[in-house]
């Protein structure tokens, strides 16, 4: 079983020892730094119990958990404990969403940086045993060239603008309707009373629309958060190259991604030579990463119990279809 736990949303995706999807479900996201150890702790276990449906009681079950907010091994470690005591029949492994990302972008490869770019951002790279990530600091701290980082600049660049010291923008009727209010000085309240993070990222695919039909203030928000994700990726993967190395080969990934006009600004800032990033296309999502994971902690606690499952294109495609 995988799970991608994101800020916003989160997946969960089983397959049999035969290699069948058996399981499919989504709920909301379980980042333990937004929801707190025990509230990410019963959403997972929920999800995964969702999932596995009529599984056979008795039954070996193997879960990798990949979740935002899982940056420390003191914080990882707590939640493991909290799962594994709220289901001790099933065999828990947790990882930074990051790491689940990887997986799906690369699979079995040796080398490459994946960054994300969701409701959060970070930069993941590997290189053989050598791992480095950049970014991922949270919305307090950073989490540049997310959802919640462009839907952040919109609203300062919508109460620059009402203040008469920023740029005019098309944004700000746009912005305000999404909201439910009528004037920008009721961003204030509504920003401190009534917004998450994730309420913040939605705002992201209206800045986005604006920017690909020409709003300059969009589409420097647009820039800055695509120039944010190359300089994680950059600095990941120089974290991790070593001085003969290629070019490493780059992927992204994340809601935010998944928009052409995006990706095309992200791929076209990373072509730099002096980057030594190569553009690539994930393999798979991060959901078929977390399935990866789970396979690898059954094939070292059991050996044989999957036989030769392998991620085929065809099973790939059905995981990410019942994701």
């Amino acid at each position: 079983m995988g799970v991608d736990a994101g800020g916003t949303h989160a997946r969960c995706a089983a397959i049999s020892s035969t290699g069948a999807v058996v399981g499919r479900v989504g709920g909301p996201g379980a980042n333990v730094h937004r929801h707190g150890l025990q509230g990410s702790g019963r959403s997972l276990v929920g999800l995964v119990r969702a999932a596995l449906g009529d599984t056979p009681p008795g039954a070996p079950v193997f879960a990798a958990v990949c979740a935002a907010g899982l940056d420390t091994k003191e914080v990882e470690a707590a939640l493991a404990d909290g799962l594994r005591e709220a289901a001790p029949d099933i065999d828990w492994s947790l990882a930074n969403d990051a790491m689940g990302a990887w997986k799906g972008a690369f699979g079995t490869g040796s080398s490459g940086v994946v960054a994300i770019s969701g409701t959060g951002s970070v930069a993941f790279a590997r290189n053989d045993a050598r791992e480095a990530r950049a970014g991922g600091w949270g919305a307090l701290l950073g989490d540049e060239g997310s959802g919640y980082d462009i839907g952040r600049r919109a609203l300062i660049a919508v109460l620059r603008e009402h203040d008469h010291i920023g740029p005019r923008t098309s944004l700000r009727g746009p912005v305000l309707r999404q909201l439910g209010l009528t004037e920008p000085q009721s961003i204030i309240d509504h920003m401190h009373f009534h917004m998450q993070p994730s309420d913040v990222a939605a705002l992201a695919p209206l800045v986005l629309d604006h920017a690909s039909t020409g709003d300059q203030e969009a589409e420097r928000i647009v820039d800055a958060a695509a120039a944010a994700l190359v300089e994680f990726a950059r600095a990941a993967a120089t974290a991790v190259r070593g001085e003969d190395d290629p070019p490493t080969p780059f992927a992204l990934v994340g809601g935010v991604s998944e928009d052409a006009w995006f990706r095309a600004r992200v791929r076209l800032r990373s072509t730099l030579p002096a980057l030594c990033l190569s553009w690539r296309e994930a393999q798979a999502s991060p959901i078929v990463g977390s399935v990866r994971l789970a396979m690898e902690a059954a094939i070292t606690a059991c050996p044989g119990l999957i036989g030769n499952i392998e991620l085929t294109p065809h099973l790939t495609a059905a995981i990410e279809a019942a994701a």
